[in-house]
């Protein structure tokens, strides 16, 4: 039988992550959409809490850091000295006239503060703990036909993707970044968002490939146990309030409690073990975000699971330079290849070798190389395609395998006796002395390279 795999969004485990469930729309259908002019100067949208519009609320449009994982964002609009925008009576908003990108390759993201949520309207009460994040990604993307509609779902997707690059106790919105160099790595994460939730609806799922579903339950009971918060006049953690509930069951792994939803949110994705059953035991029958999860999960993770492509029992992976998803099917003597967004790049069967899949890497130019039950060990294209095959030099029921910088293959034989470690050149050539036995090596199952380059055995006897 064919199988997924699954891609964890933002787990403290991205994953990316990258981060299973049942497809579909949410049964939560976005209520009261305001009428809004058909021309506008720039994107706009609506900030919901629940099914019902946000009054007065803050718009701030950021830019994500790159001096770091965490790192500071940017203020767009503050950094053009434009008047931040808020929301009408009917929760509508447009981006201010003027704004532009700083840079139009930065990922920018939407956060929306404050505000009096439709529960405490009546009393015109700010809600100073609510906050609502909408994932834009590229800033040369946006336009006037840009529409955007911000509620908990939005949120849930924007943080449960961008955790990893998240940090502080209180408004975590602010710090949103990475390094220099993985730039394609915060990309890709922007694009999980827009997969899980769509940003111009709100609703689940977003901009899905064929074959893959997203688990609407779960996000729609995560937006619950936000929605209590936003709905409410706000409150402190333990206080017996909507938010101080929250707060008290979503403090951060140093302890620390957070002030805001989107702050909450970054601490339930980065510890979904933490606190399950009582932040599960906040939604009600009531909830906006319709069906949710009847009882709680084992934690607060989110993937997006992905068929075809040629998936067949699939046991192993590896990641290339692109964010390229390669998998080997033990089900199958095939390869799978996925763009990052989980489209698949070969074949319905994948590529096909002589033997079944035992382990990937991929090497400096973006090949992968694969060890096959067959004593083979094979390498494909960026593309997938077989270029070469390659045998002897020991090779004996090849599993685990390593790339060192220099491009040297390093293989661990787990057939019956082998107790031996190949390793070829970029070319396939044997290094001297390979295949590499005593040292203590038996039974191989696994080999990784240290910061020396050396290669090095795991459960080698």
């Amino acid at each position: 039988m064919n199988s997924g795999w699954r891609w964890g969004v933002g787990l403290t485990g991205l994953a990316m992550v990258a981060l299973a469930g049942c497809g579909g729309g949410s049964v939560g259908v976005v209520k009261n959409n305001p009428v809004t002019p058909a021309v506008f100067s720039g994107p706009h949208g609506e900030a919901y809490g629940g099914q019902q519009p946000v009054v007065n609320m803050t718009l701030t449009l950021y830019a994500a850091g790159s001096a770091g994982y965490g790192s500071a964002a940017t203020n767009v609009f503050a950094s053009e000295s434009l008047t931040a925008p808020t929301t009408n009576a009917s929760g509508a908003f447009s981006f201010p006239a003027g704004w532009h990108c700083i840079n139009g390759t930065d990922q920018v993201y939407l956060v929306g503060t404050g505000g009096e949520p439709f529960a405490a309207n009546n009393g015109g009460q700010t809600n100073l703990n609510l906050g609502l994040m909408v994932a834009l990604g590229t800033c040369s993307n946006l336009n006037s036909g840009t529409h955007i509609h911000m509620n908990e779902l939005t949120t849930v997707a924007a943080v449960w993707a961008l955790a990893p690059f998240m940090t502080g106790n209180t408004t975590s919105y602010t710090n949103v970044g990475t390094s220099a160099t993985n730039a394609v790595g915060l990309g890709l994460a922007f694009e999980a968002a827009a997969q899980v939730v769509s940003t111009s609806a709100g609703t689940v799922p977003g901009t899905l490939p064929a074959g893959a579903v997203v688990p609407t339950v779960e996000l729609n009971s995560l937006a619950d146990i936000l929605e209590g918060c936003m709905n409410s006049a706000g409150g402190t953690e333990n206080d017996g309030s909507a938010c101080g509930t929250l707060f008290k069951y979503a403090p951060a792994a140093g302890g620390a409690y957070p002030t805001d939803t989107i702050t909450a949110a970054m601490n339930i994705a980065q510890n979904p073990a933490q606190n399950v059953g009582n932040l599960w035991g906040i939604i009600t029958p009531s909830s906006a975000f319709q069906p949710a999860l009847s009882q709680a999960p084992n934690a607060w993770t989110v993937a997006i699971e992905y068929t075809g492509g040629g998936l067949n029992a699939p046991t192993t992976i590896a990641v290339d330079q692109k964010g390229q998803v390669w998998v080997g099917n033990s089900g199958s003597d095939a390869v799978s290849l996925f763009d990052n967004l989980g489209n698949s790049l070969l074949s319905t069967t994948g590529t096909t070798l002589g033997g079944t899949p035992g382990g990937i890497a991929i090497d400096l130019t973006g090949n992968a190389w694969v060890t096959a039950g067959n004593d083979t060990l094979y390498e494909l294209s960026t593309s997938g395609a077989q270029t070469q095959a390659y045998t002897g030099n020991g090779l004996n029921l090849p599993t685990s395998i390593a790339i060192d910088p220099s491009s040297n293959v390093w293989v661990v034989n787990s057939g019956g006796g082998a107790n031996s470690v190949s390793a070829f050149t970029s070319t396939g050539v044997a290094l001297s002395g390979s295949p590499f036995t005593g040292a203590g090596i038996a039974s191989p199952a696994g080999i990784a390279i240290n910061g020396n380059a050396n290669a090095n055995c795991a459960d080698c006897n």
